[in-house]
């Protein structure tokens, strides 16, 4: 009687799945702008990954952690930063291809997992981007490969996502720009 039950439920979920990759679409577009941003922000981490063991090595005290601003869910954030900031160019080209990815995302797949990818992503570059501006010590080179893992995992997520609906969807594009 069990494995009849779990047979069903295993039928009845592989079922789900299916009917719902079949109505998202697979956008290349859409799997590029990822990649691309995946490409970005991992350079950037690179950056201040290097620039942080130069000066870890330099500094001969263990120095106390600034904390992030805290963040409530839902918050809105922006990452738009004046050009007389640090990074600001990087932070300002965050936003817009986050905003890009998630109004693309929205218009094609309408999942709510995406509103939880995008803000932990924007969350994430919001602490980065607090502490780089109101902390008076720089990143440790731990603290910058914890958050580099982190984005790695979620872009991961949304490119295996595009994969799945690349294969499982009859490969359905939409290459509208």
């Amino acid at each position: 009687m069990k494995s009849l039950f779990k047979l069903n439920l295993t039928i009845f979920i592989v079922v789900v799945i299916l009917s719902g990759c079949s109505t998202h679409k697979y956008d290349q577009t859409l799997d590029n702008q990822i990649t691309a941003f995946q490409i970005k922000a991992d350079q950037q981490f690179v950056t201040w990954y290097a620039k942080a063991m130069a000066e870890d090595v330099k500094t001969v005290s263990p120095v106390a952690a600034c904390n992030a601003a805290p963040v409530m869910a839902g918050q809105s954030l922006s990452l738009i930063s004046p050009s007389s900031e640090t990074d600001s160019q990087f932070f300002n080209s965050v936003e817009t291809d986050l905003s890009l990815i998630e109004s693309r995302t929205k218009l094609l797949n309408n999942n709510p997992a995406i509103d939880q990818q995008m803000f932990g992503l924007r969350n994430i570059f919001y602490q980065i981007k607090y502490k780089r501006q109101h902390c008076s010590v720089q990143d440790s080179p731990a603290y910058i490969s914890i958050q580099r893992k982190q984005v790695s995992v979620i872009l991961q997520a949304m490119l295996t996502y595009q994969l799945v609906l690349k294969n499982g969807s009859g490969i359905t594009q939409t290459n509208q720009g």
